[in-house]
């Protein structure tokens, strides 16, 4: 009871709880990147035209992995090592801010340290244009399992890039997801790389400029800025000897390399950004013109700790006026004052941000004075303007905040709540809390764990309640959400149990009420899969199956507005105290609708979607892929079967799983029915593949998702808190399925 009613207390009264915003709302224009092909050629692009100063904090950085083409659409012929090389000769300065903890090289493994001095070796000479930093937390207990997951980056502060992509493995991909592709990575054909490529993956960044890529480069300052002035960076300094020893003792690979860069860590710190513009002019009077001195005090907005710039002093002479920039350093919790103190000839004004101050001077002089925020003209209640926001979740930790921030939290429960005509949201999780009448779904049966793998996040329950509301109401409203058919094992279990537990409300929720409308056409879940052919060399000739692993973070409503970014629905990303996340929310303007149609165009293959019926006007695409596909090669779906010379199998096992009883029946068994749903590891690649047949023709890579092609996932094993599997009950032999574990379960 109390632990619900704090629960309930966090949403509806968030910035009571929990840490204040940074960053405003700023006019910008904004396009959207769909896969890792279409990103990395404009990063390619971005280093040749880069001036001063490139941007990076990725979540994994592979700098050796060929990702970029020097010829638009080309084979990739280029790593990211060289786009730095190559800059840094320009004397571009090149900032790289990545992160470390114990998993990081224990548990991944990722052993970063080398791969920085890799990179700090390359640029030789002018390693003084590359700044290296690997964040380890700014408390002096190191974090060990929460991390940054942010992919954000900016070239010259002008243009900026946030979602969900980063230079490794297999990101690099187009769209359509077609395997084999020689475009793409190569690596050789064996039992876990069946088409010569890496396994598809469907992500998405937001482009944008002004003001709003600043902020996106404040980040990376503060955080650089907080680190180096933290606890955190004098133990990770301290210790490095017997962290060496004991990543060695682990089994870590080249944990003794030298590490030289780390010396330089904070040797040079990244310039404070523009806080806004300072604008003055001295009207003449009938005196001789004389110069007034100005000094413009720079607001108070830095993290705690750290010391402001100096205040600027400049002149003016009547008769002149003069535009001048304000930078400082600024907390990612605390925004921009209204007001600017300045004195001029050592008397003290405040000029305001909405309309001139204006101050009567000897002789007959008037100054006029204004402060700009982010360096831009008033714009409120103009609605023709397209704007960018900001949004963040992080604290301390890695964000250097005062208290946790929950922006990307707060944006999604008041984005689906503001919802008027339809909620597009493409996540690669589905991990949230939300009430059930089932005893399969609810509590009941858990032994007082919380539901849904411990989620606490409301987000499916403010959706759930929206979607209720629609149908007793008889709204035109829709919800479609499209999420992976498979994951990788740390988000299977959490993934499966939400959307098989959601789908379940929605549908009982329509029983119970005895609404005549179709639930389906107010809720739908979605997921993106391919069927290619497949040569004689690769396992042919037939066709084969494969799912596609989706990794975008978005979130569209009513094509009036649209949040992007890197943070999932699961309290990972949305709780503030656990990982750190970046995102952009975009609010007026085409862009909501240009993303929306950008990625749903891709999805169907440019079909027509009715935004008016969204969920039905995708499941009319979806279920024609899903009737092809089984007309062609017997997969089936939504049901998730496989039917071959007459008979009918489920086509997704998940036998060995534990103590589970074997399926004789399963086309697939585990793990390869996950790894070629789309879960495998990194660069693991599976298809399946069947003799003798033509691959369907598709609308593109849209199907229906249903709770029957996996079953309902029952408890997480506590000898799978490591291995990331867990247990699992199919629709029908739950109660088998029930006896196999009971005595070993442990809900976590």
């Amino acid at each position: 009871g109390a632990r619900r009613w704090s629960r309930a207390l966090g949403v509806l009264l968030p910035p009571l709880l929990r840490g204040g915003a940074a960053f405003e709302a700023v006019p910008c224009n904004a396009t959207t990147l769909d896969c890792g092909q279409a990103f990395f050629q404009e990063v390619y692009e971005q280093f040749q035209t880069a001036q001063q100063e490139v941007v990076i904090m990725p979540f994994f950085v592979m700098p050796d992995l060929k990702l970029f083409s020097s010829q638009r659409g080309g084979v990739s012929d280029t790593t990211l090592k060289d786009l730095i090389v190559q800059a840094v000769a320009r004397r571009v300065h090149v900032w790289l801010l990545g992160w470390d903890n114990a998993a990081s090289e224990k548990f991944l493994p990722f052993h970063q340290d080398h791969v920085y001095e890799g990179l700090f070796k390359a640029v030789g000479h002018n390693h003084h244009y590359l700044h290296l930093m690997l964040d380890t937390s700014r408390n002096f207990v190191a974090s060990l399992y929460y991390l940054p997951h942010i992919k954000s980056y900016t070239f010259d502060r002008k243009v900026a890039y946030v979602g969900g992509l980063d230079f490794a493995e297999n990101r690099l991909d187009t769209p359509q997801h077609v395997r084999p592709d020689p475009r793409f990575v190569q690596v050789a054909v064996d039992a876990n790389h069946m088409s010569g490529n890496e396994k598809p993956w469907q992500d998405a960044m937001i482009r944008l400029d002004g003001p709003a890529a600043e902020h996106v480069a404040s980040v990376l300052i503060e955080r650089w800025w907080t680190y180096c002035h933290s606890e955190g960076y004098l133990r990770a300094q301290a210790t490095r000897p017997l962290d060496a020893m004991t990543d060695a003792l682990w089994g870590v690979a080249k944990s003794f390399s030298a590490s030289k860069w780390k010396n330089y860590q904070c040797s040079t710190l990244p310039a404070p950004g523009q806080l806004g513009i300072f604008r003055v002019s001295i009207i003449a009077g009938s005196a001789p013109k004389r110069p007034y001195k100005l000094l413009v005090k720079v607001p108070e907005v830095q993290s705690t700790g750290l010391d402001q710039v100096a205040a600027d002093a400049f002149a003016v002479l009547a008769g002149e006026a003069r535009s001048v920039s304000v930078d400082g350093l600024r907390a990612l919790d605390r925004m921009l004052p209204r007001a600017l103190e300045f004195t001029i000839d050592g008397q003290l004004h405040a000029a305001g941000a909405t309309e001139d101050l204006v101050v009567n001077l000897p002789g007959g002089d008037r100054l006029f004075a204004r402060w700009l925020p982010n360096g831009i003209e008033p714009f409120a209640g103009d609605a023709s303007v397209q704007t960018c926001e900001v949004v963040l979740s992080g604290d301390r930790d890695w964000m250097g905040v005062s208290a946790p921030m929950t922006e990307t939290y707060d944006e999604h429960i008041r984005m689906i709540r503001e919802a008027k005509r339809f909620i597009f949201i493409e996540n690669q999780y589905f991990s949230t809390d939300f009430p059930s009448t089932s005893h399969e779904c609810s509590n009941g049966n858990m032994r007082g764990a919380v539901l849904y793998s411990g989620a606490t996040n409301r987000v499916g329950e403010v959706l759930l309640d929206r979607i209720k509301r629609a149908g007793r109401s008889n709204e035109q409203f829709s919800v479609a959400v499209v999420i992976p058919l498979g994951t990788e094992p740390g988000s299977f279990y959490p993934n499966l149990r939400g959307a098989y537990c959601f789908e379940q409300a929605v549908e009982n929720y329509w029983t119970e009420t005895g609404l005549k409308s179709n639930w389906r056409d107010y809720f739908s879940f979605f997921f993106i899969a391919n069927a290619v052919p497949v040569p004689k060399n690769l396992g042919g000739p037939g066709a084969g199956f494969y799912g596609i692993f989706l990794h975008t973070k978005m979130i569209v409503v009513d094509d009036e507005a649209a949040l992007i970014g890197s943070g999932n629905i699961n309290d990972r990303s949305l709780n503030g105290d656990r990982d750190a996340e970046v995102g952009v929310k975009v609010v007026g303007g085409s862009y909501p609708r240009r993303l929306r149609e950008h990625i749903l165009r891709d999805h169907t293959g440019n079909s027509r979607i009715d935004a008016s019926r969204l969920a039905a006007s995708m499941n009319a695409i979806a279920y024609a892929n899903a009737a092809a596909l089984c007309d062609s090669m017997g997969v089936c779906f939504p049901k998730g079967t496989y039917t071959k010379d007459g008979v009918t199998r489920h086509l997704f096992g998940l036998q060995g799983v534990v103590k589970v009883p074997t399926m004789e029946f399963d086309a697939m068994k585990y793990p390869d029915s996950r790894i070629v749903a789309g879960g495998g590891g990194a660069d693991t690649f599976k298809w399946f593949v069947v003799q003798g047949v033509q691959a369907p023709r598709l609308h593109g890579i849209l199907f229906p998702w249903s709770r029957e092609i996996w079953g309902l996932p029952k408890m997480t094993q506590v000898t799978q808190m490591f291995s990331s599997e867990f247990n699992w009950r199919r629709l029908g032999d739950r109660q088998a399925a029930n006896e196999s574990v009971q005595g070993h379960a442990l809900f976590v």
